[in-house]
């Protein structure tokens, strides 16, 4: 009788664990909050990479169109003998400059030489050199003497860079200031 007394005994044993025999399913909160981890750091370094990439792109787009309006004021020089003053020149407008959030933003070029680009994002109201100007493209035309060329007449465009906060120059001479 010993043999069943320990058969019993053992099947006694084996109902008293607690060892599951069926598989669970499930994650523990250990491996949730792993992932929960990975994730925010792959979501930290995506933001520190996208950041300033607009700005970058917008200051493209503004070289880019100064370059080409650069284009259309030569080729107007060309027809004309010269390019205009400002409308403000000398007056209480800001500084003297046409600004591209102006109505009267290089109006002088017309239909003629094709639509003249704007700033991206077109804030500007006030001199471009000054504190806070905010955003937005510059024309001045200086008469010899004057300007970033002083032996000819000449002309300054830019704009305002987003991202290193100061105005961009092109200044290129020109047959005179009309």
């Amino acid at each position: 009788m010993l043999i069943p007394l320990f058969v019993n005994q053992a099947n006694r044993l084996r109902q008293r664990t607690f060892v599951r025999t069926t598989p669970t399913y499930g994650f523990t909160i250990v491996e949730l909050l792993i992932v929960i981890v990975i994730i925010a750091i792959l979501a930290t370094v995506t933001v520190v990479a996208f950041n300033g990439t607009q700005l970058r792109a917008r200051d493209s787009i503004r070289a880019n169109d100064i370059a080409y309006i650069r284009k259309m004021l030569l080729a107007y020089q060309v027809d004309n003998g010269g390019l205009p003053r400002t409308a403000t020149y000398g007056g209480a407008g800001p500084g003297g400059w046409n600004i591209s959030s102006s109505a009267s933003w290089l109006s002088f070029l017309g239909t003629t030489y094709g639509k003249v680009p704007s700033d991206p994002v077109n804030t500007g109201t006030t001199d471009p050199g000054g504190a806070g100007a905010g955003l937005a493209y510059f024309y001045y035309c200086y008469d010899a003497g004057s300007g970033m060329l002083p032996a000819t007449a000449n002309v300054s465009i830019g704009y305002k860079s987003e991202v290193a906060n100061t105005s961009r120059r092109t200044n290129f001479s020109v047959e005179r200031c009309l």
